[in-house]
């Protein structure tokens, strides 16, 4: 019982307990607000209980999704330690199956500069170029691709020091300093893998005499030489290939493939079978693991959101609409579509995922295994994002920012061409070059080569002669300052001379020729614009009459083979198309139909004749007109490609002959164009796992995901019921303070009325005394 002070002080009150009283107002008043306040902070702490559950639940989800990420329908095997492979573009991996043979792994040259006192002796003092290229035939041939690179040697400079200067230049050559075992050492140079990766070392010593000549090897490679650069040997499928590397990345599209040892073995080999095929057992292992990790999240979001019924509870968020929502969006993403996987989305049903009654993900692995068998690329779409296109001739690749929206994307493009030089037809399958009138002088890109000779020799093939060119030109000291290279290949009959640059700066010409290579070449010859017809007007029903300089009974013939002219006196001839008939060099039988030229011009074919019997316009010309010959090379000028991505402009890479698109829903993707152009649909497919992971990944940021929003929310809301708590609890003391001070009033007035009534009944009791 609450102590009454007022009445213990005042015993002449009404001797009611005021404190109690007081108390019981005050509780019934406080009580009622007090409970409703409570409970509310208490479901609010019970839901950041819950959210933090949840929060972890997603976190393990993203974790395991993440494990699961890079799996493929595909499985790598080989039957030879020798030789193993993995999977690095699943988007471009399709099954293999190859007998594999490795004769020789690939290796990098060694030299060795020796018989130095110590680590710390004095190497000399001027200057060292460094070239790359290939000594396999006992001569260098300086790499055309890769420009030298010199360093200079100071008059302090060590064995040490020198070691480390090398190895500064990052010039695919490592260096080292290895003691000798006799009290020597000896300054050792590795290169990289490959025959054409070794190493030519040339040394100008500054002054004469200081010692640096014996770091070169220009006319000493033999013996500084320890270990000559090879290129890995190999067989696949019968037939014989070579790489630089033993780490090969373009054998198989999509692989990676290491060679790591020879499958000779006491001189007895035993081929590698290299595998790569549909894994159903893995691919179900994976799918289901994937689907357990799904369901342990939505069990717990199942059970949070929960509803209730007359037999169970509500869950401890049944009510919370972030909760909700993210549940909702979990399950839509698991049952949409998947874009940018080829023509046809894809779904998880697809592969036999079906989401049941109870909300929870269930895997049908005969309906897996018919779809693996049918189109195993279906699982890709779940495991691994993916940039592809409907034409083998691009590559298609991301940016590094963000990747695009998901979906298809139609690709137009114009070709980028390199500036060219095509020779007439020619059939010498074994070509003998003289030592005399053996040179060509070339421009490329502008800039003009010194006067080349090309080896006099008896080549076995037109091959190995265009090789052969193109070794002398790229050797040219101009060319190799100037990073200027050409491309020379036998093609369709003839020699073709391409510069290695493309785009609309990309040119050739061949400013000067010997006769004995031009016989084989035929880049160069005489212009006869009327040596099959002289001046006349075309009739369309009828021939040209073939009455020129070079005619033979009837016909126009060339042994060597020449190029068709049209020439125009005045009128524009460019609507009008004339068909030239006769034959090849063979002797078989070919026809070409060539534009008119424009007025006061000449227009020449590309194809090679010998002998012509007829050259017929389209319809009758405008004008009078000319056919001829000529003997020169066909020059075709580069042309910067061009493209666009759904309508929309794309940047030109000229050098690595990529377009990239930098806005709209495709922003960052990168088309990689080879061969001949094509106008294609490329894809970016964005995997289901990826799509969940970035989903995660907003929505349990710290900062501003949904879940830590929401957690600040209701952290205010439980502050804000706490500031209500502590609101009521001073109103409550300010009741008590009024209640106190009414019923104080009350007791005095009580007071003064007992006092009242006792003077009274003592006046009343004294006047009955005096009666």
């Amino acid at each position: 019982m609450a102590v009454d002070y007022l009445s213990t002080i005042n015993q002449g009150g009404s001797g009611l307990n005021i404190t109690q009283i007081v108390d019981s107002l005050v509780q019934a008043e406080q009580t009622p607000q007090e409970n409703q306040i409570q409970s509310k902070i208490d479901s609010k702490n019970t839901a950041i209980s819950a959210i933090g559950e949840i929060k972890s639940a997603l976190s393990k989800l993203s974790t395991s999704l993440k494990t699961l990420t890079g799996n493929t329908s595909l499985k790598v095997n080989s039957t030879s330690s020798a030789i193993s492979a993995t999977i690095s573009d699943p988007s471009t991996a399709v099954a293999i199956n190859s007998s594999i043979s490795i004769s020789t792994l690939a290796k990098g040259q060694t030299l060795a500069f020796e018989n130095y006192d110590s680590n710390t002796s004095l190497v000399g003092a001027g200057t060292l170029v460094l070239e790359r290229g290939d000594w396999s035939s006992g001569s260098f041939v300086a790499s055309s691709t890769v420009s030298s690179k010199s360093l200079t040697v100071n008059d302090t400079d060590t064995l040490e020091s020198l070691k480390d200067k090398i190895n500064a230049l990052d010039y695919g050559v490592t260096a080292s300093v290895l003691g000798a075992g006799d009290d020597t050492y000896t300054l050792v140079l590795k290169s990289q893998d490959g025959k054409e990766n070794a190493l030519r070392v040339t040394a100008t010593e500054s002054p004469s005499g200081s010692g640096l000549s014996n770091i070169d090897n220009t006319t000493t490679n033999t013996s500084k030489q320890k270990v000559a650069g090879t290129d890995a040997s190999f067989t696949v499928d019968g037939i014989s290939l070579t790489r630089s590397s033993n780490n090969i990345s373009d054998l198989f599209n999509g692989y990676d493939v290491n060679l790591i040892a020879s499958t000779t073995v006491s001189g007895v080999d035993t081929p590698a079978n290299l595998t790569a095929s549909v894994d159903i057992s893995g691919a179900t292992s994976n799918l289901q693991s994937f689907v357990d990790a799904v369901n342990n999240a939505r069990t717990l979001l199942n059970e949070k959101t929960f509803r209730g019924s007359s037999t169970q509870n509500a869950g401890d968020l049944s009510d919370d609409p972030v909760v909700k929502t993210i549940q909702k969006q979990i399950n839509s993403l698991t049952s949409g579509q998947l874009t940018g996987f080829g023509a046809n989305g894809i779904y998880l049903s697809n592969l036999g995922v079906r989401t049941e009654k109870n909300g929870l993900l269930s895997l049908n692995t005969t309906v897996l295994e018919t779809e693996l068998k049918n189109n195993p690329i279906s699982l890709d779409a779940i495991f691994n994002s993916m940039y592809s296109s409907s034409s083998s001739l691009l590559t298609v690749s991301g940016g590094t920012i963000s990747a695009p929206v998901a979906g298809s994307y139609v690709f137009e493009m114009t070709a980028y061409v390199s500036g060219a030089v095509t020779g007439l037809v020619s059939n010498d399958t074994s070509p003998e070059v003289s030592s005399s009138n053996n040179t060509i002088q070339i421009a490329v890109d502008g800039v003009t080569s010194g006067t080349v000779s090309v080896p006099a020799a008896h080549y076995s093939s037109e091959a190995a002669l265009a090789t052969a060119i193109q070794t002398a030109i790229n050797s040219d000291s101009i060319m190799t300052s100037t990073s200027k290279t050409v491309s020379v290949t036998h093609t369709n009959g003839s020699y073709v001379f391409t510069s290695n640059l493309t785009g609309e700066s990309s040119s050739i010409s061949i400013n000067s020729i010997g006769s004995n290579l031009n016989g084989f070449l035929k880049v160069s010859g005489v212009a006869d614009v009327d040596s099959i017809s002289t001046s006349q007007s075309g009739i369309a029903s009828s021939a040209l009459t073939l009455n020129g300089s070079s005619i033979s009974s009837g016909s126009f013939t060339d042994n060597s083979g020449k190029r068709i002219s049209i020439t125009s006196e005045s009128a524009d001839e460019s609507g009008y198309t004339f068909t030239i008939v006769g034959t090849d060099l063979s002797g078989n039988a070919q026809t070409e139909v060539i534009t008119g030229p424009g007025s006061n011009a000449t227009i020449f074919g590309s194809k090679t004749f010998k002998t012509v019997t007829s050259v017929t316009p389209s319809s009758n010309t405008a004008g009078s007109i000319t056919v001829g010959t000529t003997g020169n090379g066909l020059t075709t000028s580069g042309v910067t490609g061009s493209a666009t991505l759904d309508g929309v402009a794309m940047s030109a890479d000229v050098i690595n002959k990529t377009f990239t698109i930098s806005s709209g829903n495709a922003a960052g993707l990168k088309v990689k164009y080879s061969g001949v152009g094509s106008n294609a649909t490329v894809y970016y497919g964005q995997s289901l796992i990826e799509k969940l992971t970035s989903f995660l990944s907003d929505t349990l940021n710290t900062s501003s995901g949904q879940l830590s929003t929401r957690e600040t929310t209701i952290n205010k809301e439980v502050s804000d019921q706490s500031d209500l708590l502590a609101d009521l609890n001073t109103q409550m003391e300010s009741l008590r303070s009024r209640y106190i001070q009414q019923f104080t009033a009350m007791e005095q007035a009580v007071t003064s009325l007992k006092s009242t009534g006792e003077y009274l009944t003592n006046l009343f009791e004294t006047m009955n005394k005096d009666d």
